[in-house]
């Protein structure tokens, strides 16, 4: 099956948080609202194929998210071992699955007290050559969770993104993001994707909302002011046209307890000819 020139898809980033209380109820009323938010069957008209990046998944979680109908019925679970007790996963959709061939999971950074990893997927891309002949590129999704907190995480989060940033810019790769929490959370942050080549999809959309896109910081509040420590980075020929916050106010069912303390993102991308 080849990819067309021009396609399109939406991608969904969300840290899950494995570290307060119901981890279980807390991640099952995550995938509900995952189920209302990209299920061709629940929304009209069915949106583009929607590839779904979570953080902190707990691996007390993963009972939950293997018997769940949902995923089941919805997409393919990409995530492989992790040494830590949680990690990133991503979720590709059956439509665009038979399509991946290969996944990695990269444990970066030399540089990290917090094993920071991403997890990466390629895919192959055809498109229409000078000679007739289909050229065959690859496309590049990358999940990660970049090192926190100041002092040491400053100086390694710019070594790990440049990590990053690399293998979304090989001669191969003709399009690829990168999403997940950034921890962004230093004023040095602020500028460090495009310092390594890459576009910060909240500003380059078309369709950007005017709420300043923080998504950490309000549930609940803290000592910290509210930040963008989740972004969508993207290169090349992949640009996001539309993009939103979602999963916001979300407490489970019952109990006075936010599913996370992050917000997510949703965003149209569109693979230029």
């Amino acid at each position: 099956m080849l990819v067309r020139s021009t396609d399109e898809l939406s991608l969904l980033t969300w840290n899950v948080d494995f570290a307060a209380p119901l981890v279980v109820r807390r991640f099952q009323t995550a995938l509900s609202h995952l189920e209302k938010l990209v299920s061709p069957h629940l929304t009209s008209p069915p949106p583009p194929p929607t590839i779904i990046l979570l953080q902190e998944v707990h691996t007390s979680c993963f009972k939950t998210l293997f018997t769940n109908t949902f995923i089941y019925e919805f997409a393919q679970i990409t995530n492989l071992f992790s040494a830590r007790s949680y990690s990133t996963l991503s979720l590709m959709p059956n439509s665009l699955a038979s399509l991946v061939f290969s996944v990695s999971r990269v444990l970066l950074f030399t540089e990290t007290r917090m094993q920071s990893d991403c997890l990466v997927v390629r895919r192959p891309r055809y498109s229409a050559a000078p000679n007739g002949r289909g050229a065959e590129s690859k496309n590049i999704i990358v999940n990660t969770h970049l090192e926190p907190l100041n002092v040491f995480g400053n100086r390694a989060r710019p070594k790990q993104l440049e990590v990053i940033s690399r293998l979304l810019t090989t001669s191969e790769v003709d399009a690829g993001l990168v999403a997940g929490d950034m921890n962004a959370i230093s004023p040095s942050d602020r500028n460090l994707p495009e310092e390594v080549g890459l576009s910060d999809a909240w500003f380059a959309s078309t369709a950007r909302p005017t709420d300043g896109g923080h998504t950490w910081g309000y549930q609940p509040k803290g000592a910290y002011p509210p930040n963008r420590l989740d972004k969508i980075l993207t290169v090349g020929k992949m640009v996001a046209v539309d993009i939103e916050r979602v999963d916001v106010e979300l407490k489970v069912e019952g109990r006075d307890a936010w599913v996370s303390d992050h917000f997510g993102l949703l965003a149209k991308i569109v693979l230029r000819p």
